[in-house]
């Protein structure tokens, strides 16, 4: 019970100051796989819009898709990419993926493009992060469905998103 309570207060603190959990994106990164990220929406015709609504603070979001599109990252079959605009800027890049396995395959591979992990970090298996200026990095894992999201993400977009419920994680 102490070890529980010296955690969470340890989690607080990291809250309140502000220090960053994760790995760090060079502050230069802004971009993945040819998509940059806060580029207009005109700047990639070959998407094709999935839906469109609003939110509180963000009065146009549209995901979009490319019809039939192939990922492979690091032997991963990519299952789906998803590309997320506010106000007509892409705010994000949405992979998913099947398979604890592969959840380790792409760790390995955002570590090697991006930038590594502390150590501690890389066993958590639910979430990791990298943050950057310009791109954050989030690759999740949810056991009991065994799939898993690849995020590529605005910190400054995604803030203006998530502003009424402040799920940011600055």
């Amino acid at each position: 019970m102490k070890r529980l309570g010296t955690v969470l207060s340890f989690g607080a603190v990291c809250l309140c100051t502000g220090i960053a959990e994760g790995g760090q994106v060079s502050d230069t990164v802004d971009s993945f796989n040819g998509y940059t990220l806060e580029t207009p929406v005109s700047s990639y015709a070959s998407l094709n819009l999935l839906k469109h609504y609003s939110t509180d603070f963000v009065q146009n979001v549209s995901v979009y898709e490319i019809p039939g599109e192939v990922l492979t990252l690091e032997v991963v079959p990519i299952k789906t990419v998803r590309y997320r605009f506010a106000d007509g800027l892409l705010e994000s890049v949405q992979l998913t993926y099947a398979g604890r396995e592969n959840r380790d395959r792409l760790l390995g591979w955002v570590e090697a493009h991006y930038g590594k992990l502390p150590s501690q970090e890389r066993r958590v298996i639910a979430q990791v992060m990298w943050h950057g200026e310009k791109m954050m990095i989030m690759l999740n894992y949810n056991r009991s469905y065994d799939q898993g999201t690849l995020w590529f993400i605005s910190p400054r977009l995604h803030k203006e998103m998530n502003r009424l419920t402040g799920a940011t994680s600055d």
